[in-house]
């Protein structure tokens, strides 16, 4: 048996090294697609919005609440300053144009009103078309309005001379103070958690692609009939077909995970032993339903589109890119359908808090099911496509 899914392996890896443009493709993908993600997806954060202040105060409490929104990275600002009301009609058609995404509109009488212990208010139009930025302006500007407040509270104090000093006035005004501890991405870098997830699709868009071809491309040529006359079980030729790909599948994992650690400083700091066999796991089970849809295909161009239908949800609901808790309550059952959004859990448990196989355990059963059911359901229906021929 053995022997039998050596020589299909060699004959295997002789294909594809005569087929240099797939070889190249397979090879480069990984590391290219890794870099191109990695610095993509990374930075989640909305940063250098577009946005307009339009100063219709000219005061010194409208200078200060500008200064503010200046040293916040998420805002590109344009301000205008001695601002009329023309301006604030031109912004508007700027927003509609897309040109902006938020306005923020300092009134005429913001500074002599709050000094002489008035309200003012200041006026934030968002373009909520962007569901991402839009809540990230929000969040940021009441930030700045409560720093605003802070300042503005702390210094009727000093003034009334309720207090001496700026530090007792901020004491006053602010005595609750937070203390955060960060566990496990104490710097809160976006990679450890992207990466993982792009790593892990990379992987399963190149194993069920190729994968998915194979079957349906000896099908195509004529030379599966050759193969079903020979004394290959259906086992051998499964097995046989899938050890090149594993093999390639292996080697693009290094360098996806040496770039990751080279560009984006991402290591595995977790144990050894749980990431490797998590990572064979996942490419078995990929290979596996690449495998089946194959099986399942008449022609390369049905196995691709089926490939295509079922790679395209995984990217949305796996967790690859955003946590499964953002998805709505009714779509999450639909996540644990797909090997990825095991790989992604436990690779990000095992890198950034060490899980232990024990820690993981549900993630592995998960992952062998797969490979299990897409082994078992390929060798069944190869057998019966054997058996009708």
């Amino acid at each position: 048996m053995l022997r039998n899914i050596l020589h299909l392996s060699i004959k295997e890896f002789i294909q594809l090294w005569r087929d240099r443009r797939t070889l190249i493709f397979l090879l480069l993908t990984p590391t290219l697609l890794t870099i191109l993600f990695g610095y993509a997806v990374g930075t989640p954060k909305a940063t250098a919005i577009p946005t307009r202040v339009i100063d219709l105060d000219h005061g010194q409490i409208a200078d200060e609440y500008i200064k503010d929104i200046s040293d916040n990275e998420t805002f590109a600002l344009d301000v205008r300053r001695h601002a009329e009301s023309s301006d604030l009609e031109q912004a508007e058609q700027d927003l509609k144009k897309d040109k902006l995404k938020a306005i923020i509109v300092l009134p005429h009488d913001l500074t002599s009103s709050l000094l002489e212990g008035g309200r003012g208010q200041v006026t934030g139009i968002v373009d909520g078309s962007d569901t991402f930025s839009a809540p990230t302006i929000l969040r940021e500007l009441g930030a700045v309005a409560v720093k605003n407040n802070l300042k503005l509270a702390a210094g009727y104090l000093l003034y009334e001379g309720i207090v001496k000093t700026q530090a007792q006035a901020a004491l006053r005004v602010a005595p609750v103070e937070l203390k955060t501890d960060i566990r496990y991405n104490p710097e809160l870098k976006s990679q450890n958690f992207t990466i993982p997830g792009i790593i892990g699709l990379i992987l399963q868009l190149l194993t069920i692609i190729i994968m998915a071809t194979s079957i349906a491309r000896e099908r195509e040529r004529g030379t599966m009939e050759q193969l079903a006359v020979t004394p290959l079980t259906s086992s051998e030729i499964f097995i046989g077909k899938l050890v090149p790909y594993f093999i390639l599948a292996i080697i693009d994992t290094i360098n996806a995970l040496v770039v990751a650690w080279l560009l984006f400083h991402v290591q595995l700091a977790g144990h050894y032993a749980v990431v490797t066999v998590i990572i064979l796991m996942f490419i078995l089970g990929s290979l596996g339903i690449g495998q089946l849809i194959s099986v399942l295909s008449k022609n390369q161009n049905q196995a691709i589109q089926i490939a295509i239908f079922y790679i395209f949800p995984v990217v949305i609901l796996s967790g690859a890119f955003n946590p499964i808790e953002t998805l709505p309550t009714n779509v999450r059952p639909f996540t644990y359908l797909f090997p990825l959004t095991y790989f992604c859990r436990s690779v990000r448990a095992s890198l950034l808090r060490e899980a232990s196989f024990y820690d993981v355990k549900y993630d592995l059963l998960a992952l062998l099911a797969f490979v299990i059911a897409t082994f078992g359901l390929s060798v069944f229906f190869l057998r019966r496509q054997a058996t009708k021929g």
